[in-house]
């Protein structure tokens, strides 16, 4: 197909999506009423999941566009998130699906270039978040501890990145600052501190192998 058939293809998509727009709220006819609910659903899943994969096609074409991997990953994330809350009613994770696709996204970025160290910050708390919203849907615990040591990790994953400006120190005071934060408010929580210490240790040892994969690949 030839960029002259794309757009007119593309140009005959849009004129027949602004008539349908404007029938429909001018009252005149429902031209969107005809499509079953589900079938709707269907669309949008096919939408967002084409649209998603069309950028990380992209991604893969061009590594310098490492900015595709955001709206690719997150428009996934969101697709697949419509088909779990339509096809497995009731399962707990779907908001969990989202944000981790958020996550996924930032922490591409940052593997595609080293460089894009800040998409550590954002990928982190996505992640928290989304390990949060599912604890919540399964335990109901107070999870503010895990909030914050999710963020404590995030920001000693920074200060474990070398860049091109050095070591980034800086992040160590942040995560210093939350930890001490998350061991606070898991601390009153009756039966729930005994978790966050192996999760600590977890973190702590996970920090350690992530800083000597790191020196593996620059040597």
């Amino acid at each position: 197909m030839t960029r002259k058939d794309g757009r007119l293809i593309w140009g005959g998509v849009l004129v027949l999506l602004g008539v349908a727009f404007l029938f429909q709220n001018l009252g005149v006819f429902d031209v969107f009423g005809l499509i079953p609910e589900n079938l709707w659903t269907i669309l949008w899943i096919g939408a967002f999941g084409s649209a998603g994969l069309l950028f990380l096609g992209g991604l893969w074409l061009n590594r310098d566009n490492w900015w595709m991997a955001i709206p690719g990953f997150v428009l996934l994330g969101l697709s697949a998130t419509i088909l779990v809350d339509e096809f497995i009613p009731g399962f707990p994770f779907s908001g969990s699906i989202f944000l981790g696709s958020i996550g996924v996204a930032f922490i591409t970025v940052f593997v595609m270039n080293r460089e894009h160290w800040w998409a550590i910050i954002p990928g982190g708390v996505n992640f928290t978040l989304a390990v949060v919203a599912g604890l919540d849907e399964v335990t109901g615990w107070e999870n503010g501890g895990i909030f914050f040591l999710g963020l404590a990790i995030t920001f000693a994953l920074v200060a474990l990145t070398p860049t091109s400006r050095g070591k980034m120190g800086w992040a160590w005071i942040p995560a210093g600052v939350l930890f001490a934060l998350a061991v606070v408010t898991t601390a009153s929580l009756e039966g729930f501190f005994g978790i966050l210490w192996p999760l600590a240790l977890v973190a702590v040892g996970g920090g350690l192998l992530y800083r000597n994969y790191l020196r593996t690949r620059s040597e």
